[in-house]
């Protein structure tokens, strides 16, 4: 952790509060760690981090596990989400 040195934001992009243990702002070269909690059984996830390399994990008690080293610049946090029990239709099928 570093204590001295500029802070860089971090954007959520509106969902800070899906994550635990999120602030606004780290320093560079500081080790971030989030937890994804709002996890539903019948829901698929992917995660992204624009600005530096995500590593990505789960642990059963508190979700999904993001860490990431902040680099010198700003960086977006963003989550997809799909339900997994609702049935696709092929585009052909939606025009009939």
């Amino acid at each position: 952790m570093s204590l001295f040195g500029k802070k860089y934001k971090v954007d959520y992009c509106g969902r800070k509060f899906e994550y635990k243990n999120a602030k606004d702002e780290y320093r560079a070269g500081d080790r971030v760690t989030l937890y994804y909690w709002m996890v539903a059984t019948d829901t698929d996830y992917s995660f992204g981090l624009e600005g530096a390399e995500l590593s990505l994990g789960y642990d059963a008690r508190k979700g999904y596990v993001l860490s990431f080293t902040m680099p010198e610049n700003d960086v977006k946090v963003h989550c997809s989400s799909r339900n997994s029990m609702l049935r696709e239709f092929p585009e052909t099928d939606r025009d009939q």
